[in-house]
């Protein structure tokens, strides 16, 4: 179909025109008539005689119809004087919604919002619309919409509390005491998810805080237990510490200690910020023996036991040997 935008009219025969001009027959004179005509939005007026039906006027114009088309008056309608023709050719689109099957469809909607109308889509906030509502609508367009859903879930979770451990040197090594409770927190979890067309885009995860975890704090002994000990002769002691020693032998008979008394067996050296002056010992392979005296080389875990001869020193000479302090 040829689109015109200029008025055209129908050439007339001498006879009809001179009917006209000489005053013919009224029958004759309202044969001739104009018309407008506006295809897919192009007007134009044609004049002339006898135009019939408005089918067969479309026919003569060269205007194709196919089903889809629309037409009005109904092409059935015979033309009168100044009948308005309207036709609108159909537009062929293709049309996805989510996860349905892509459908051909004609449609006469001039853009995509009145399609989905015309079709009884609805579609929300959410979705996406491609191309948008406001787009008009074109023959051989693809018109998709991508499904959007968000679904919400919120649950409670629990935070548990850690532990301090602190030494305690009033207990004994083996025993543990709760000086604070610990108390479990707990956490609002929020987690977002969309979908589009069935299918997870993406997903959030919010943990909100609502009661904070308490610390428990327990605190273990340092202590040593008192343990029985048997001596060599047989008698038995109550140790509240045992420590193993480095022990070294001197023999110094008479002379003075560190505390003024005389150097004797059972008088020995060692370290007052290990074992504190006047502390009662008994160590193993050497007997009973007391905390009496200091030296320039006893330091840390070290030990000088005093012997009544050099001989006796000598004879000992250097070894690990097992203290034990015996309670009062």
């Amino acid at each position: 179909m040829s689109k015109v935008n200029r008025k055209s009219v129908y050439i007339l025969s001498a006879a009809a025109a001179a009917l006209l001009i000489g005053g013919g027959t009224a029958t004759a004179a309202s044969a001739y008539k104009t018309v407008t005509l506006e295809v897919d939005g192009q007007a134009q007026e044609i004049a002339g005689f006898q135009f019939g039906t408005i089918e067969e006027f479309l026919a003569k114009q060269g205007v194709q119809l196919g089903t889809h088309d629309l037409v009005q008056p109904a092409q059935s309608t015979y033309i009168a004087e100044g009948t308005s023709i309207v036709v609108k050719h159909a537009k062929e689109i293709t049309f996805l919604d989510g996860t349905n099957a892509e459908v051909k469809r004609h449609t006469q909607a001039s853009n995509v919002e009145a399609l989905l109308k015309e079709m009884n889509v609805t579609v929300t906030v959410a979705d996406r619309v491609s191309p948008a509502l406001t787009e008009r609508v074109e023959s051989g367009q693809k018109i998709t919409i991508t499904r959007r859903t968000q679904d919400i879930q919120v649950a409670d979770e629990t935070i548990p509390f850690q532990t301090e451990r602190q030494p305690d040197a009033e207990l004994y090594t083996g025993t543990e005491k709760v000086l604070t409770p610990g108390v479990e927190g707990k956490a609002k979890v929020t987690t977002t998810v969309v979908m589009e067309n069935g299918k997870e885009v993406d997903r959030q995860v919010n943990r909100e805080v609502v009661e904070q975890a308490v610390n428990q704090i327990v605190t273990y002994g340092t202590k040593q237990r008192p343990v029985v000990v048997a001596s060599r002769s047989g008698s038995s002691f109550t140790a509240s510490k045992t420590l193993q020693m480095s022990a070294s032998a001197y023999s110094m008979p008479g002379s003075r200690t560190a505390t003024g008394s005389a150097a004797a067996r059972g008088i020995v050296a060692v370290d007052p910020s290990v074992i504190p002056l006047g502390t009662k010992l008994y160590i193993e392979g050497y007997g009973h023996a007391v905390a009496g005296d200091t030296g320039g080389a006893i330091k840390g875990n070290k030990i000088d036991l005093h012997f009544d001869t050099q001989a006796e020193a000598i004879q000992f000479g250097r070894r690990v040997v097992t203290v034990h302090i015996v309670s009062n």
